[in-house]
């Protein structure tokens, strides 16, 4: 979970200060997104202190935590998705998360819901702009989706093969 915290959240706090600095979206939405990266700080530096405290519970509240990223992402992507593009980026961190601890089978059912979830999104903005994505906009979309699952499945696949390799030096 450490490495995670290394790499992934910095980028993601990278992704949302551009998104809000470089867009400059409504004050409303800058708030409410700087509350849910504050919230999420918070909840993850306090998971990642009292994770040896709660050994017995350490897999259980992996799970959550993963689950708390995915919906924190998919938030995230709801308010600032229209200001800044790369926001799709945040739907990573959950399935990436997910394969440093969790089977395979388990990955692939967190990343393609983290892929439904962007593409459930980007439904629900069109029909709260009354505008149609069309055609080429769906398929970008789409590839979108699919980078999810495979980046997540590599990761899980790498993840995989380094606890091989130790075990086989032992």
């Amino acid at each position: 979970m450490h490495i995670l915290n290394y790499y992934f959240t910095p980028f993601a706090v990278i992704l949302i200060v551009f998104a809000i600095y470089f867009s400059e979206p409504e004050k409303s939405v800058t708030w409410i997104s700087f509350a849910i990266l504050a919230a999420s700080f918070a909840v993850n530096y306090w998971f990642s202190k009292n994770t040896y405290r709660f050994m017995r519970w350490s897999r259980k509240i992996r799970s959550i935590i993963v689950w708390l990223y995915l919906i924190t992402s998919a938030v995230l992507f709801y308010l600032l998705g229209s200001y800044w593009a790369p926001m799709w980026l945040l739907f990573l961190i959950a399935p990436a998360t997910s394969a440093m601890f969790m089977n395979k089978l388990q990955v692939f059912i967190i990343a393609f819901v983290s892929a439904a979830s962007m593409l459930g999104v980007y439904y629900v903005k069109s029909l709260l702009l009354e505008q149609s994505l069309g055609t080429q906009l769906w398929a970008m979309a789409s590839v979108q989706a699919i980078f999810v699952i495979f980046f997540s499945m590599f990761v899980a696949a790498m993840s995989e093969m380094i606890l091989k390799v130790r075990d086989s030096l032992r």
